[in-house]
């Protein structure tokens, strides 16, 4: 049996399949976020993507609030919204409202990349040319402004955030790597490595991070595994791993050649593509075979198998909480194999 977790979770990329309909696709969001509620899933986020027929997660926020409605318990968040695309006040003002409207359940997961090409951050900016330093002044003063600390002399100071929710949302920085990972501890907000993405995560990361947060009675310095006086502060961390699991070794295998093709693609330069490994030809095929043998992104097994492999990675990196991803058609099985998993993990 593997060794229990606390808390399990559950990002949402949303890919349209080749030959899928968009209104199902953003539909099945729903019966997923319902399907992972019931099965004790502590959290479920969206991603945001842009200019590609692969995601359909362009606006996090909306999908955010469909989920939200359609729920009652389980905490929903941006995986992450990208900072560099909005104003400061702009995220502050739409998460305070979905906080207000779904008290104690939205997570803000904030994150610097631009989340698809330069055409797209672009026409998303009007042609504003947005540096390292100008995103991480965005998220910090995104991050004050909830928070209402904003120094006197700052030129926003005088701005108030509305509605005021009684509970602000949980505030956490994506990364995937040491320097977002410092970063996040000294400005005192919770982190989420992307390992589905890297496909690796350096065993001492999250105590790298641990060891930047501020020091602050009553808070994280009493319990360095553990969140903060609310999550509006930091302290808290979590994984992102990608997860083939099913009744046998085989099944989860064809299951997973899905996200292999996918990740093929994107590593060789050909467009990104979601579609059932049943249509590949023999010689694609077996290159993607080829491939998904060496990606270490993907846990591939029974639910046993990936229940074991996520507790050893959680007890192994230090990491309070794993967050799993997975590309699979249709919403009945992908809701399946996350029930499975929670029945082993938590």
């Amino acid at each position: 049996m593997s060794p229990r977790l606390s808390r399990i979770s559950a990002l949402e990329q949303v890919p349209l399949f080749e030959g899928g309909d968009t209104r199902r696709t953003l539909e099945d969001l729903v019966v997923l976020g319902r399907g992972l509620e019931e099965a004790g899933y502590h959290r479920f986020w969206l991603a945001e993507h842009h200019n590609t027929g692969s995601f359909l997660s362009s606006a996090p926020d909306l999908l955010m609030m469909h989920v939200l409605d359609a729920t009652s318990r389980i905490r929903v968040g941006s995986g992450g919204v990208m900072a560099m695309h909005y104003g400061s006040l702009q995220m502050a003002e739409r998460f305070a409202t979905l906080a207000a409207l779904h008290p104690g359940r939205v997570d803000m997961g904030l994150g610097r990349a631009p989340g698809g090409d330069m055409r797209a951050a672009g026409a998303l900016n009007q042609g504003r040319v947005i540096d390292p330093d100008a995103i991480n002044t965005l998220i910090e003063e995104t991050v004050a402004l909830l928070r209402d600390d904003l120094p006197a002399t700052h030129h926003y100071a005088s701005l108030e955030v509305q509605p005021r929710p009684a509970e602000m949302p949980e505030v956490w920085l994506l990364g995937s790597s040491g320097q977002s990972a410092a970063w996040a501890g000294a400005h005192d907000l919770n982190y989420a490595y992307a390992q589905f993405f890297t496909g690796r995560q350096q065993v001492e990361i999250m105590n790298h991070y641990r060891a930047h947060l501020p020091e602050s009675p009553g808070t994280h310095s009493d319990n360095p595994t553990r969140g903060g006086r609310d999550g509006i502060h930091g302290g808290q961390t979590l994984s992102a791993l990608c997860v083939s699991a099913a009744d046998s070794r085989e099944e989860a295998h064809e299951q997973a050649l899905v996200a292999a093709d996918a990740r093929f693609s994107l590593r060789t330069g050909r467009p990104m593509r979601f579609r059932d490994p049943s249509t590949l030809d023999a010689a694609y095929r077996a290159e993607i075979e080829r491939y998904l043998e060496r990606d270490t992104s993907i846990i591939v097994g029974t639910y046993d198998e990936v229940a074991r492999a996520l507790s050893s990675f959680a007890e192994n990196h230090g990491t309070e909480e794993v967050m799993l991803v997975s590309y699979i058609d249709d919403v009945e099985v992908k809701a399946h194999q996350y029930t499975e998993l929670a029945s082993r993990l938590l």
